[in-house]
C-alpha cells in the first residue's frame, strides 16, 4: 500500500460537539448568512448568486437557507488527490487523516547557526527536501516565503514542491495569475488540463477576510478552480476577540458562515465542484494580543469545525496541528505539537497541516517538522489500534511457554516484532550507552537530522525534461515581475 494511504481511525475517536449541537449551529448559521449575509468584492459572482436565488444589495449577499442546502448537498463528498507520478495516495474523506508541513513562513530557525531569519530560495528547496525524507508527512504545501522574489513568491514556492517532492500538496497563491501559473506547472507534470483533473496533484488553499468578507482575489480563484474541475479550500481564521466573537461557538458559527459562502460560490459556478471544508480558529491572547496557535481552544474550534463538515454536511474536511506558539522547536512546541497532532487526527480531520508551524506560524523549524513526524508516526500506530485475529490472541504462545517460561525463542516473537513501531528519533537506550552515544537530547539529534538531509541528501527530482519547463515557466513569470518593478 501506498506509503500515503492511511487507514481512519478504527475506535472511537474525539468528538467535541454532539449531534445536537452541530444542527444548534448550523441553524444559526443559516440565520446569519439570511439576515447578516457578506460582502462578496466580485460582481460575476455577485451576479451567479443572484441567479441562483441569494438577494444582493450592493456589494452584501444574503444567502437564504435553501441556497444553502443546495450547496451542501451538490459537493461531493471525497477529494482524490494523486501523487507527481500519478499514483492514487489521499482518500480525503471520512476520518482518513493525513498531515502535510505548511504554511508560507516568512521566517526559519536556521538548522545550521540557531539564528531567526528571513527566508531565502534556498531555505525554500532545503524545507522541501527536509519535508519529503519524512515517511509520515503525507503532502507538501509552502513552507517559507520567498523573499527573493518579492511579486513571485508563491509561483517559486510551489516550483520547490514539485521539483523536488513526488508528495501531493495544498497550495497558495497571490491572486488568479498566479493560480494559472501554478496549474500550469503541474499540468506539465500532469502532461495536460484534462488528465491533471483526473488526477489532481493539489488542492488550492484560499480563504475569505474575516469578519464576513470575500474578497475579490480569493473568490477568482475560487470560480477558477470551480470552472476547471481542481479541488478547492475556503478557510476562515477569524480570532476570537479581534475578528470572530470572543466566545468559541460564536467563533464557530461565523466561520461556518464563511466557509459556507465560499462554498456556494463554487457550487454556483459548477454544480459538483470538489470542495474541503475547515478552518482556523484561533482565540487572542489579552496579554500579548497574539493568536494562541496551539491552545485548548484553538483546538477545539478548528477540529469542531472540522467535526461539523464530516458528520453533518458529509464534505471532505480541513484541519491543522503540529503547530506552536513557542519561538523554538523547545518543550513547549514539542508539547503543543505533539497534542494537536494527536487530537487532530483521533478528530477525524482528513487534510492537516501547518507542521513545522513555530511564533504562530512567523518561522518556520526543520527540527520540529522531524520531531512531529515521529509523533505522527506514534498516532499512526495508534490508529491501526490492536490486533484481535485469532493468530495475534496467542494462545497457542502461552500455553506453549506456560509458567516461569519465557517468549523470547517463539517464532512469532521475531515475527511480529515487526507490527510494533520503532522510532527513528527516539532514543531507547540504557543511560550508559545513551551517554556513550554523545548524550543527545531528541532536539539535538533532529538538528543533526536535517543537517545530515540538507547536506547530504538526494533531492527527489523531475525528470530533466520535465524541470526544464518548469524553470522556463519561471523565467519567464519572472521576466515579467522585472517589467512591473522597473
Amino acid at each position: 500500500m501506498n506509503v500515503n494511504m492511511r487507514p481512519s481511525f478504527r475506535g472511537q475517536g474525539v468528538s467535541f460537539l454532539t449531534r445536537e449541537e452541530m444542527e444548534q449551529i448550523h441553524s444559526c448559521t443559516l440565520d446569519i448568512l439570511n439576515d447578516v449575509g457578506l460582502e462578496v468584492q466580485h460582481k460575476e459572482a455577485r451576479e451567479k448568486l443572484k441567479e441562483a436565488g441569494c438577494r444582493v444589495e450592493k456589494k452584501r449577499v444574503y444567502f437564504p437557507p435553501t441556497i444553502v442546502e443546495w450547496a451542501i448537498n451538490a459537493a461531493p463528498s471525497r477529494i482524490l488527490l494523486y501523487d507527481r507520478d500519478g499514483n492514487f495516495s489521499m482518500d480525503v474523506s471520512g476520518r482518513n487523516a493525513y498531515y502535510g508541513v505548511g504554511s508560507a513562513e516568512p521566517n526559519i530557525i536556521d538548522p545550521f547557526t540557531g539564528e531567526n531569519r528571513l527566508c531565502n530560495e534556498e531555505d525554500n528547496k532545503n524545507c522541501v527536501k527536509v519535508a519529503d525524507a519524512m515517511p509520515y508527512i503525507d503532502y507538501m504545501m509552502s513552507q517559507c516565503q520567498v523573499y527573493d522574489h518579492p511579486k513571485t513568491s508563491y509561483e517559486h514556492e510551489y516550483a520547490a514542491m514539485i521539483r523536488y517532492s513526488s508528495k501531493p500538496q495544498v497550495v497558495i497563491t497571490a491572486d488568479l495569475e498566479s493560480t494559472k501559473n501554478v496549474v500550469e506547472m503541474a499540468t506539465v507534470v500532469r502532461g495536460s488540463l484534462d488528465k491533471l483533473v483526473q488526477k489532481p496533484l493539489f488542492i488550492l488553499y484560499c480563504e475569505p477576510t474575516s469578519p464576513f468578507v470575500c474578497t475579490k482575489e480569493s473568490v477568482e480563484k475560487v470560480m477558477y478552480m470551480a470552472e476547471t474541475g481542481l479541488p478547492v479550500l475556503y478557510a476562515p481564521i477569524p480570532m476570537n476577540g479581534a475578528t470572530g466573537p470572543i466566545t468559541c461557538a460564536g467563533s464557530i458559527i461565523q466561520a461556518n458562515a464563511e466557509c459556507l459562502a465560499g462554498l456556494i460560490i463554487a457550487e454556483v459556478t459548477r454544480p459538483g465542484a470538489p470542495f474541503l471544508y475547515g478552518a482556523i480558529i484561533t482565540n487572542m491572547d489579552l496579554k500579548s494580543l497574539q493568536p494562541t496557535y496551539a491552545s485548548p481552544e484553538t483546538m477545539m474550534e478548528s477540529l469542531a469545525m472540522s467535526e461539523i463538515g464530516r458528520e453533518l454536511y458529509r464534505l471532505p474536511t480541513w484541519g491543522t496541528a503540529g503547530c506552536t506558539s513557542s519561538k523554538l522547536a523547545d518543550e513547549q512546541a514539542v508539547l503543543e505539537g505533539t497534542q494537536y497532532i494527536t487530537i487532530a487526527g483521533f478528530s477525524g480531520a482528513n487534510v492537516i497541516h501547518d507542521v513545522g508551524y513555530t511564533q504562530f506560524g512567523l518561522a518556520h523549524s526543520n527540527e520540529l517538522v522531524v520531531m512531529m513526524n515521529d509523533v505522527i508516526g506514534r498516532v499512526r500506530r495508534l490508529f491501526d489500534s490492536i490486533n484481535m485475529s485469532p493468530d495475534y490472541l496467542a494462545m497457542d504462545d502461552m500455553k506453549e511457554v506456560g509458567p516461569k517460561g519465557h517468549f523470547l525463542g517463539q517464532d512469532s516473537t521475531l515475527r511480529k516484532n515487526a507490527d510494533h513501531w520503532e522510532s527513528d528519533l527516539e532514543d531507547r537506550n540504557e543511560y550508559d550507552r545513551w551517554l556513550a552515544l554523545g548524550g543527545k537530547t531528541m532536539g539535538q539529534r533532529a538538528n543533526e537530522r536535517v543537517k545530515d538531509i540538507i547536506e547530504n541528501g538526494k533531492l527527489n527530482s523531475l525528470p530533466e525534461e520535465l524541470d526544464a519547463q518548469i524553470v522556463a515557466i519561471l523565467d519567464r513569470i519572472d521576466a515579467a515581475e522585472k517589467e512591473t518593478m522597473k
